[in-house]
């Protein structure tokens, strides 16, 4: 075999078993401990259709939305971290979603809420207990689809 060939295909093997080798430690550790900043959570907004319902249940709906949106902003706004990002600020209460717990415990209490909010053209997710009025966590998310710019 000429040497040139010979060396080309020794490149060729090392870079497959490199490969190999950190595709596995991504696979075992996780890609977000192997490459840092890899562990950006994403979400999407998707509008429900208001197709059939008449106008008032439309406004009910809206109303029921603005309260609990309304409610969970004032637990939030409780907290360090929510205060200094909301006060002073434009932001929009994008959706709100009940977070069940993994493995989910039986009695369901466990489930906290996600508040997701657009402060400023950043997308945030706020999870709260709401039993107990206290903020668990606010992440910094990506946004995607058409729901993200409205």
């Amino acid at each position: 075999m000429d040497a040139r060939l010979q060396r080309r295909l020794a490149l060729l093997s090392m870079l497959l078993i490199v490969g190999f080798i950190a595709g596995a430690a991504m696979i075992g550790l996780g890609a977000d401990k192997v490459m840092p900043g890899s562990n950006i959570n994403y979400f999407s907004v998707v509008k429900p259709s208001q197709t059939g319902k008449s106008s008032n249940e439309t406004t009910l709906q809206q109303a029921q939305f603005d309260q609990h949106a309304n409610n969970l902003t004032v637990i939030a706004k409780k907290d360090e971290r929510v205060s200094s990002l909301l006060t002073g600020k434009n932001y929009t209460v994008l959706a709100i979603a009940v977070l069940a717990a993994s493995p989910a415990p039986a009695d369901g209490t466990n489930d906290t809420t996600g508040l997701f909010v657009k402060v400023e053209g950043q997308y945030y997710m706020i999870n709260i207990d709401e039993a107990n009025e206290k903020v668990i966590s606010v992440d910094q998310l990506t946004c995607y689809g058409s729901g993200c710019n409205g």
